[in-house]
């Protein structure tokens, strides 16, 4: 079934759109559950609600839409070809994990530091300190995954499977004491 690019973009944007929501509720609650697993001893090992309230936010209106548009512009710019899957998969791998990851990894933890409100300060220096560790180990995690979901599953549930496997992955990423950036 077609969907058109109006839908495309008033699901991405609209705030009443189950994508926006579940993206947001699945961040929430992957947060609670990486502080759940490590504690914050700072603060007597309490759920720092700022923090899951700055995973939410910034879910619910930054990677949502980001993630979405860029698997559709993604679609066009490397399409799926039957003669070239292989080829084109690889592609399609590498532009994901080594063009999108990293400058989304640095986005995610610079705007959720200051979601946090830590400063600017604290998410230059939360930047330097976890972005190449966070981007290794999403590179660890995400890179089979990722292969079989942007080259395998249908368009429309590309970012559905991601918030599961974010889900999933937010626990061993709580090691790090940050969750995973996707979807």
């Amino acid at each position: 079934m077609f969907v058109s690019h109006e839908n495309n973009r008033r699901v991405a944007i609209d705030s009443k759109s189950p994508k926006l929501r579940s993206n947001s509720s699945v961040s929430a609650i992957g947060n609670i559950i990486s502080q759940l697993i490590v504690p914050n001893q700072q603060n007597g090992g309490k759920i720092a609600w700022r923090s899951v309230a700055a995973y939410a936010s910034f879910s619910f209106a930054v990677s949502g839409p980001l993630i979405h548009y860029f698997y559709i512009w993604m679609d066009k710019l490397i399409p799926k070809k039957k003669e070239s899957a292989t080829f084109d998969g690889i592609k399609r791998v590498v532009f994901d994990r080594f063009i999108f990851a990293p400058p989304f990894i640095l986005l995610f933890l610079y705007a959720v530091t200051m979601l946090e409100g830590s400063g600017h300060e604290a998410a230059i220096a939360k930047i330097k300190e976890t972005f190449w560790p966070i981007l290794k180990m999403n590179w660890q995690i995400w890179t089979v995954f990722q292969f079989i979901n942007v080259n395998y599953v249908p368009l429309k549930f590309t970012c559905l499977l991601i918030r599961l496997m974010k889900l999933r992955s937010d626990i061993p990423s709580s090691k790090e004491t940050v969750c995973f950036p996707q979807c």
